[in-house]
């Protein structure tokens, strides 16, 4: 890729908007302007309304929804300063997911994207309906916020704005525990600087605000866990092994990243190389797919891990590209299959979020881009020795 030459700022928060726009639009659609809790065919969201009424302690809501407290207070000072609750939520919500797209776009130019590869990236994480159209439809829900303080994380460490971290991990840690996936970013970033000892220890101290935020939290809401995190693995596992063949697989790939995997994937020698080369990826990759071993969700956990598959992805296409291929042809193959997933993935169905059925085409679609993609890859490596001396 080549090097991250500045662009006008304004370009990726304009991209952000139009593409959080466009999946609000599509639940606007069906349940009109700022639809009412009763509306949402799902049950998380009632916690977090529950705690914007009632201030810590002085509520029913049971772990871990308590400790994520953040959210539900900061729309509950907007309710406090004259908004209807509904509004403060909806507002909070598709501001965080503007700045999530934005940071987004901001984190691949600092990984060295240009400026067409990183408006690419952003619009196919953008299109993942596990990670914003999702949260235009439930819209009371913490994980906005948490995605643009995670991604905001990533990108202190790897601009190398280390400072802002101790806030951040404060914020982060108050609104979703996710927030740990940054920590272990920040350690595996300074691994190949610094040595492991060093790089842990250094991270350790910058998480330490963080996780002091985190356990002030639970001492003070302090409600009892239902049951232990063994029991929640032991169930979590058992449900993922009991549809693993009926929407499980799809969910943990397909479903959850579309494109994205596809073109990892079609160059899988070079996205192990990528993931070597800045193992904090890797980590984060690796830290997204084992949180789902406590949780029954699976493409809202995993769209944390998306900025971890953007770049091997463009190095897929750019891999794929030449004078016969241009770039542009592939960029559109893979906006293709995106828009796709995002036609053929249901929302406002009950339990969809847990048994979301396998899509044949949405399948098919995506390892025909993979196989394009190899293709062409092929062929430019032909092209290339054929101009040789």
């Amino acid at each position: 890729m080549n090097g991250p030459a500045r662009a006008p700022a304004g370009h990726g928060l304009l991209l952000a908007a139009a593409l959080v726009a466009f999946g609000a639009i599509q639940v606007v659609a069906v349940l009109g302007p700022l639809h009412k809790p009763k509306h949402v065919l799902e049950t998380d969201h009632r916690a977090y309304i529950a705690m914007a009424q009632a201030p810590p302690g002085r509520n029913e809501v049971p772990p871990p929804f308590a400790w994520r407290v953040a959210a539900p207070e900061a729309a509950r000072a907007l309710g406090r300063a004259g908004l209807d609750l509904n509004l403060a939520f909806w507002l909070l919500t598709h501001a965080c997911l503007v700045g999530y797209l934005w940071t987004l776009h901001a984190l691949l130019r600092a990984s060295g994207a240009d400026r067409a590869e990183a408006a690419l990236g952003t619009a196919l994480c953008g299109l993942l309906p596990g990670a914003v159209r999702w949260y235009s439809y439930q819209y009371w829900m913490t994980d906005p916020p948490a995605l643009l303080l995670v991604t905001l994380g990533l990108l202190c460490v790897r601009t190398g704005r280390e400072a802002w971290l101790p806030l951040l991990g404060v914020l982060g840690m108050a609104t979703r525990e996710t927030y740990v996936l940054v920590f272990a970013f920040h350690a595996l970033a300074g691994v190949r600087r610094r040595g492991a000892l060093r790089a842990c220890a250094r991270a350790a101290l910058f998480a330490l605000p963080g996780l002091a935020a985190a356990a002030w939290i639970r001492l003070r809401v302090a409600p009892r866990p239902d049951e232990s995190l063994l029991a929640t693995a032991a169930e979590a596992l058992a449900f993922r092994g009991r549809y693993l063949f009926d929407n499980q697989l799809y969910f943990l790939t397909v479903a959850s990243f579309g494109a994205l995997l596809a073109l990892a994937l079609a160059f899988p020698r070079r996205t192990v190389r990528a993931l070597r080369e800045r193992p904090e990826d890797a980590g984060l990759l690796l830290g997204a797919y084992a949180s789902l071993a406590l949780a029954n969700n699976t493409d809202r956990l995993l769209a944390y891990a998306a900025p971890a598959l953007v770049l091997p992805a463009l190095y897929a296409l750019r891999a794929a590209s030449g004078p016969r291929r241009p770039w542009a042809v592939g960029a559109a193959a893979a906006l293709a299959v995106q828009v796709l997933l995002v036609a053929r993935t249901p929302w406002r169905v009950e339990g969809v979020s847990l048994y979301l059925p396998a899509d044949a085409w949405t399948a098919a679609a995506a390892l025909l881009l993979l196989l394009a993609v190899r293709w062409a890859g092929r062929a430019a490596r032909v092209d290339s020795a054929g101009a040789g001396p």
